[in-house]
């Protein structure tokens, strides 16, 4: 749009030069025709004086004409200059904007490698943290059959009051990170060790029924505890024959232990 503006501009400058041209010839003509009635009012013969007059006033109306011209002229080429100015002007604006757009472009394509990396580290780290809580998912299930493994060997070979009397008499021992039961003295393979007992301390004895308790948890004397019994020993009636109990008992674990 500015270049056609100019061009526009440019044409009518020359259309202008050529009518000044054309003026100035037309001056020179006319004074030329002055000279030539000069010298006919010099030879004489003809009364030229009022024709003088009027080429003068010719030649004055042809100069201020020319005046207005070159001042038209003078405008076009102030407005030409004016036009170029403002193209140049937008020519730099035009430079700037794309040099911004550039310099936003770079940064654009930074951010961009920036986000990718992001994701790419998103990715990896959702993975790992996948891989992770798989890892403790099958160790929560490992140490829910193992713990279901002990809770059936506990409820299995430990009757239900012994196990809460167990409870009562358990604690933490933070030292050696253990569990350890009090009167240790009075369970397992110690009460066989131990020397006779007054007889008032085996009547205190006598009231608790010892039966179901074992002397040692060995695995000899797990084997041993699975063994059938002689009809001498007092164990508490069940509902179910032996063999079937037992069996349900192997098949509880090894179906835990698969």
């Amino acid at each position: 749009m500015a270049e056609e503006e100019r061009n526009q501009v440019k044409k009518d400058l020359e259309e202008k030069e050529a009518e000044l041209k054309k003026a100035s010839e037309e001056q020179q003509a006319l004074a030329q025709r002055l000279q030539a009635l000069e010298k006919k009012v010099i030879v004489g013969g003809e009364n030229l004086l009022e024709k003088a007059e009027e080429q003068e006033r010719l030649l004055e109306e042809s100069a201020r004409e020319l005046e207005e011209r070159k001042k038209k002229e003078d405008a076009l080429k102030k407005a030409i200059e004016e036009r170029e100015a403002e193209r140049l002007d937008i020519e730099e604006k035009y430079s700037s904007l794309q040099e911004e757009a550039a310099g936003k472009t770079k940064k654009l394509k930074k951010v961009w490698t920036m986000l990718m990396q992001a994701k790419s580290e998103i990715a990896d780290l959702q993975q790992e943290h996948q891989r992770e809580m798989e890892g403790l998912l099958e160790n929560v299930r490992q140490l829910s059959r193992e713990l279901r493994l002990q809770m059936l060997i506990i409820n299995s070979f430990i009757p239900p009051e012994y196990q809460e009397m167990i409870e009562q008499y358990v604690h933490w021992n933070e030292d050696i990170g253990e569990w350890q039961l009090k009167c240790v003295a009075y369970t397992g393979n110690n009460m066989r060790k131990q020397t006779p007992l007054p007889e008032k301390e085996k009547d205190k004895l006598a009231d608790f029924d010892l039966s179901q308790v074992y002397l040692a948890y060995s695995a000899e004397s797990a084997e041993e505890a699975m063994r059938p019994k002689t009809a001498g020993k007092d164990r508490p009636k069940t509902g179910r024959p032996k063999s079937s109990r037992k069996k349900r008992k192997e098949a509880d674990i090894d179906s835990l232990l698969q």
